[in-house]
C-alpha cells in the first residue's frame, strides 16, 4: 500500500485500498474509456469525503496534484466517473434513505443510493421523481444530479435539476458547504465571510457581473445545454436571489463533491393509458410528432425503421410490430406514448384524439392499452431499443458518443435527412430512437474499435456529425453532460468566449485542479484517443454497478 492511501486509512472510517484487482475494476464505466485509479477510496460519511479533499488539496499547494474522482454505480458513459488519481466509490455506505417529508414532497438521501430504490420507497407515499434516467434501476440518485440527467419524462417534466433543492457540498478544499437559493441579504453576507466559500460566492457573482452579456445571448436557462458550466444563467435571477444549486447539478464533480441532497418529489399515478402507433411512411410519422406534442404524454418515445431492422435482426419480437409489419410490409418507425393524468376522462379523451389524428395522418397499426397486464405488454416494445444497442457484427460496439443529443422539433425532419446522407456518405448505419416531448435523440451506430483505422473513422464521423447538430440549431450535450468524451467537441461547439467563461468558473472552484481533472474542460481530442479502451465491446446491462 502506497504512502498517501496508508496515511488516509488511518484518519477516515471508510475503506482504502490500493488492490490491482479492485482498482482494474474500477477502470472502466459504461463509456469507451479506462483509467485506472491509484487509490479506491469507500467513505462511510462526508466527514471522510472531507479529508480526503483536504489532503489532496494540501499536495497540490505543495506542487503535487492528485485528482479526485467520485463514482456512483460506473453507468457513466462519457468517462466521469473513470479517473488515474484518488476515486471515491459512495455506493458502498453512503446509499442511504434519511427521511421523506411528504408535506412539502421533500427526500432527503446520499448520492450512492440507487435511483431505483429511491423512486420504489417515494411510491409506497404516491410520489416519485419522474426525470429519472434510462438506466434508473441500475445507476445512482448522486450521478443523476452529477450529470444533471435527463430521461423518458423529463420532456413533461424537466431535468434532473428541476428536482434538487438543496445539496451538501464538499469544496475541493475540504470544506462542506449548504446550497439552496439565497435573498439579496443573505448572499450579501455570504460574500463577506473570509473563508473559501465566502470566495466563491463574490468570485461567481463577479463573473456573471462581467459577463451578463455573454449569459443572456448565448445561454438560454429553459434550454438543453449540459455542457461546460450551462447552468450559470440559473444561478442569480432577475430579484438578485442567488443559488449555487444548478451550478453543482450537471457539473460531474468538478467543482465541488455532492455528499447529500434534498430533492423534492412529484405526485404519482399508477392509472394509466398507453398507446402504440405504426407508420409506412416518413413524411406521416414525423407530421404525427407535433400531434403528439400537443396532447403532453407523460412518455412519448419515436423508433425509426432501422432502429427496429437491427433489433429484429438480433432475435427481438412483438406482436404489435409484426402485426404492423405484416400489413404493410414495411415501417418507417414505431411512435409509443403513454398518458398518466390523473382524471381517468382526461387520459383517455387524450389517447382518442391521438389516435384519430394518427389515423388522418395514415397510421398502418394502432393500439390502446389501459389495463395494467396490457399495458406492460404494449410497453415492452421498449426493449427493441435495448436489442438494437447490440451490436450485430462480430467485435463491434454500440458506441455512446452519439448519444442525447437535441434538435429543435421544427428542424428534426431536414436534421434526420442530413443524417441519412452521412449514414450513407462513411457507410455506417445510424438507427436512431428519441424522446419526442423534448427532441433529445440518441443515435447507435456500430464500430469495431479494435485497430487505429476504426477508432479514427468513429471520430471523424462524429465530428461530421456534431457539425450537424450544430447546424439544425441543436446540442450535443442534452441528456447528461459530457465528461472526458464529448469535452473537445462540446468545446468546439460552444466557442472561445463560453469556454474561456467555464475555465474561469471551474478555476474558483477549483484553483488547483484536484476535482475530476480532465472532465468537462478544453481537453484535446488526443487526450481522451489515448484513453480508448483497447478491448472495448458492448456494456451489458448486468455488468452495471458492479
Amino acid at each position: 500500500m502506497s504512502k498517501i492511501a496508508h496515511y488516509l486509512n488511518e484518519h477516515i472510517l471508510g475503506d482504502v485500498t490500493t488492490d490491482i484487482a479492485t482498482r482494474k475494476a474500477l477502470a472502466t464505466d459504461a463509456s469507451i474509456l479506462t483509467m485506472t485509479p491509484e487509490i479506491a477510496v469507500y467513505p462511510r460519511v462526508t466527514n471522510d469525503i472531507r479529508k480526503v479533499a483536504r489532503f489532496t488539496y494540501q499536495l497540490a499547494e505543495k506542487g503535487h496534484v492528485m485528482s479526485v474522482t467520485a463514482r456512483g454505480a460506473g453507468t457513466d458513459q462519457t468517462g466521469a466517473s473513470i479517473t488515474n488519481g484518488i476515486l471515491l466509490n459512495t455506493p458502498a455506505y453512503m446509499n442511504q434513505v434519511f427521511e421523506f417529508d411528504n408535506k412539502q414532497r421533500l427526500i432527503r438521501v446520499q448520492p450512492g443510493a440507487l435511483f431505483g430504490a429511491v423512486n420504489q420507497a417515494l411510491r409506497l407515499h404516491g410520489c416519485y421523481i419522474p426525470t429519472a434516467p434510462e438506466g434508473e434501476q441500475y445507476s445512482t440518485i448522486g450521478g443523476a444530479v452529477a450529470n444533471n440527467a435527463s430521461g423518458p419524462f423529463s420532456g413533461r417534466y424537466g431535468a434532473m435539476d428541476s428536482y434538487v433543492e438543496e445539496l451538501e457540498v464538499v469544496l475541493a478544499n475540504g470544506d462542506v458547504i449548504q446550497t439552496r437559493r439565497l435573498s439579496k441579504r443573505e448572499l450579501s453576507k455570504k460574500k463577506g465571510q473570509q473563508d473559501f466559500e465566502g470566495e466563491i460566492y463574490r468570485e461567481i457573482d463577479g463573473l456573471i457581473e462581467d459577463n451578463q452579456s455573454l449569459i443572456n445571448n448565448k445561454l438560454d436557462p429553459e434550454g438543453f445545454d449540459n455542457s461546460g458550466y450551462a447552468s450559470i444563467a440559473k444561478v442569480k435571477d432577475a430579484s438578485g436571489s442567488f443559488d449555487l444549486t444548478p451550478l453543482f447539478a450537471g457539473s460531474q464533480g468538478t467543482l465541488g463533491i455532492i455528499s447529500e441532497m434534498i430533492l423534492k418529489a412529484e405526485f404519482y399515478n399508477k392509472e394509466q393509458s398507453v398507446i402504440a402507433i405504426a407508420f409506412s411512411s416518413s413524411q406521416d410519422m414525423n407530421d404525427a410528432l407535433e400531434e403528439v406534442r400537443k396532447h403532453n404524454p407523460e412518455y412519448a418515445t419515436l423508433l425509426d425503421a432501422e432502429l427496429l431492422r437491427v433489433a429484429v435482426s438480433n432475435g427481438k419480437r412483438h406482436a404489435f410490430i409484426a402485426e404492423a409489419i405484416a400489413e404493410k410490409k414495411k415501417l418507417a418507425g414505431v411512435i409509443l406514448c403513454r398518458f398518466a393524468d390523473f382524471g381517468e376522462r382526461t387520459r383517455k379523451r387524450k389517447v382518442k384524439k391521438l389516435q384519430k389524428a394518427a389515423e388522418k395522418l395514415n397510421a398502418t397499426h394502432v393500439q390502446i392499452a389501459e389495463e395494467e397486464a396490457e399495458i406492460a405488454e404494449l410497453m415492452a416494445i421498449e426493449s427493441y431499443i435495448r436489442a438494437a444497442q447490440q451490436a450485430t457484427v462480430k467485435d463491434a460496439v454500440v458506441t455512446p458518443l452519439f448519444r442525447g443529443v437535441h434538435v429543435p422539433a421544427e428542424r428534426y425532419e431536414e436534421f434526420t435527412n442530413a443524417i441519412r446522407k452521412l449514414s450513407l456518405a462513411h457507410k455506417v448505419a445510424m438507427p436512431h430512437y428519441g424522446y419526442v416531448n423534448d427532441s433529445v435523440y440518441y443515435f447507435l451506430p456500430q464500430f469495431n474499435l479494435r485497430t487505429v483505422t476504426n477508432k479514427q473513422r468513429m471520430l471523424k464521423l462524429y465530428d461530421e456529425f456534431a457539425e450537424l447538430v450544430t447546424r439544425h440549431g441543436g446540442t450535443l450535450v442534452a441528456e447528461s453532460a459530457e465528461g472526458r468524451l464529448k469535452a473537445p467537441f462540446s468545446n468546439k461547439q460552444n466557442g472561445p468566449e463560453l469556454t474561456e467563461l467555464y475555465t474561469k468558473v471551474k478555476a474558483v472552484f477549483d484553483p488547483h485542479g484536484t476535482l475530476n481533472a480532465g472532465v468537462k474542460t478544453a481537453t484535446e481530442l488526443r487526450s481522451v484517443v489515448s484513453h480508448l479502451r483497447p478491448d472495448i465491446t458492448t456494456v451489458a446491462q448486468a455488468t452495471y454497478g458492479q
